[in-house]
């Protein structure tokens, strides 16, 4: 159910508590924009507010992406996933999970870096053909336990024949859309087997490091993922979805989709805007909202899609805690 004009107001007036940031994230909410641009400017607006140190609870926002966002070269999206508090106050440790898109970039001196984050688990939801392209060597010193968990291989198929469709037709941005909410309502169902397998990993994995899980862009696949441990470690839901988010800000979407369109441009021989791409390179909170709502739809709720899909019994839910939540 939505929220009415009031609640409304009042949701906004929490994040934005002066007048004039009220009235601008109005003006956004109500915009014509797509909802993945929508989210960007409210991000980027709570941000500079909270980098101004106005209101309660100055710096909020930014704090939180601080020290998340790893800026290491070859792999795009990769985050801490430490930091955030469940709803008994217990903080999800720092350094214990990371979150990433595909290692196949990676050199040595990047994996020197990933190295020093003491990471020997790797949990890889790529289809066999995206391994092939983008293959991956692992460097010294960096040598991870390496779990193949494949999902979801046909999501490169369905982007060849987008762009054979294009050939002759307009870039269809809201079939583009559509389709990833799609995947979304899916991979929870169809994929539930290999989203599986990360769980197992936690939970019994003899392993003392930390663990990155990742597909090839680390926003859909691994977005659930993310978001569906989360819910394990009882995080309330507003933190989920602004984990869930984040990924807009750590690939910096706008610049990424000035590249992307310039890219798919060139391939189809005509002019596609950055903003058509967002859905390949973003999210949004729609995205997140199907996944859960196809899970409330056959298991009940996500705590029992947890319970009877992931196989987290109320003894291994709380060894998962144990693992990843500071004391």
């Amino acid at each position: 159910m939505g929220l009415g004009p009031r609640q409304f107001e009042s949701e906004l007036k929490s994040e934005f508590p002066h007048e004039e940031d009220v009235i601008q994230a109005n003006i956004l909410v109500h915009s014509q924009e797509s909802p993945i641009l929508k989210t960007i400017r409210l991000a980027k607006l709570a941000t500079t507010k909270g980098q101004a140190g106005s209101g309660p609870n100055p710096g909020r926002h930014a704090s939180m992406t601080a020290g998340r966002i790893l800026d290491i070269p070859g792999v795009r999206n990769f985050r801490d996933m430490g930091g955030h508090k469940n709803k008994t106050g217990r903080s999800l440790g720092a350094g214990r999970l990371f979150r990433s898109g595909h290692f196949a970039e990676v050199d040595e001196v990047s994996a020197r870096q990933i190295a020093e984050h003491n990471i020997s688990t790797v949990v890889d939801f790529r289809s066999g053909p995206e391994k092939e392209r983008m293959k991956v060597t692992w460097h010294t010193p960096w040598q991870p336990t390496y779990i193949e968990s494949p999902i979801g291989g046909n999501a490169a198929a369905w982007i060849q024949d987008l762009f054979e469709r294009m050939s002759n037709s307009a870039f269809p941005a809201k079939e583009l859309r559509e389709q990833f909410i799609l995947a979304f309502q899916t991979i929870p169902i169809a994929n539930a087997d290999g989203l599986k397998v990360l769980f197992d990993a936690l939970v019994d994995g003899q392993n003392d490091g930390a663990a990155v899980f990742h597909c090839t862009a680390g926003k859909d696949r691994t977005g659930i993922a993310g978001a569906l441990i989360m819910s394990a470690l009882d995080m309330p839901e507003d933190v989920i979805f602004e984990d869930f988010l984040m990924t807009n800000k750590a690939v910096d979407l706008e610049t990424y989709a000035v590249e992307v369109a310039a890219k798919v441009s060139e391939r189809v021989e005509r002019d596609v805007s950055p903003e058509a791409v967002y859905p390949l390179i973003g999210v949004e909170p729609d995205f997140l909202k199907a996944a859960f709502t196809v899970m409330g739809e056959k298991y009940g709720s996500v705590d029992g899609y947890l319970t009877n899909a992931m196989g987290l019994s109320a003894e291994r839910r709380a060894a998962l805690q144990s693992r990843l939540l500071a004391d």
